[in-house]
């Protein structure tokens, strides 16, 4: 029948071949649950010795542990998978996102270059139509005081030519 001594004594040894093989206190360390396990299974053993009914409710317990243990572990790789997955596809949307920026923001450039180079053409168009319309004005005027000037003289000539001749008496 095991004893508190016994428990004391396998807690020691417990202790030892944890710093024997190195184990971490904290965090997961393979280590620690493989040495964890043995001392498990050797409680187990001892219990089982003294009563089996309670030694295989021990292992039922155990083995279900670890059951679960497996379950969060399978859980977790999934999961992780799962988060890797969505990290990759994340990643190349947003490439995706920024190449598409890249291409409309090189499209905007381009637009806003045609848009000046329009701008600047229909500036040109405007001045040369505008010096056009200055040059026809101008010329208007020419002809209008040319055609008036013309009226004035033919008028004059109109006249001279239907007077009387100087000593005509009516």
């Amino acid at each position: 029948m095991p004893t508190r001594s016994d428990a004391i004594r396998l807690a020691e040894r417990l202790d030892q071949r944890l710093k024997l093989r190195g184990a971490r206190e904290h965090g997961i360390c393979t280590i620690r649950e493989e040495i964890y396990a043995q001392c498990f299974d050797e409680l187990i053993r001892q219990v089982t010795i003294d009563c089996p009914e309670r030694g295989l409710l021990f292992l039922r317990l155990r083995d279900e542990a670890r059951m679960r243990i497996a379950a969060y572990q399978s859980l977790y790789e999934s999961s992780l998978a799962f988060a890797v997955r969505k990290a990759v596809t994340g990643e190349e949307q947003r490439n995706e996102l920024l190449h598409q920026t890249k291409n409309l923001t090189n499209e905007c450039e381009e637009l806003r270059h045609a848009l000046h180079d329009q701008t600047e053409r229909a500036e040109t168009i405007d001045s040369k139509e505008e010096e056009k319309w200055q040059q026809m004005k101008i010329k208007h005027h020419q002809e209008i005081k040319s055609l008036k000037d013309t009226y004035k003289a033919q008028t004059k000539h109109l006249q001279e030519l239907l007077a009387p001749p100087p000593g005509f008496v009516k």
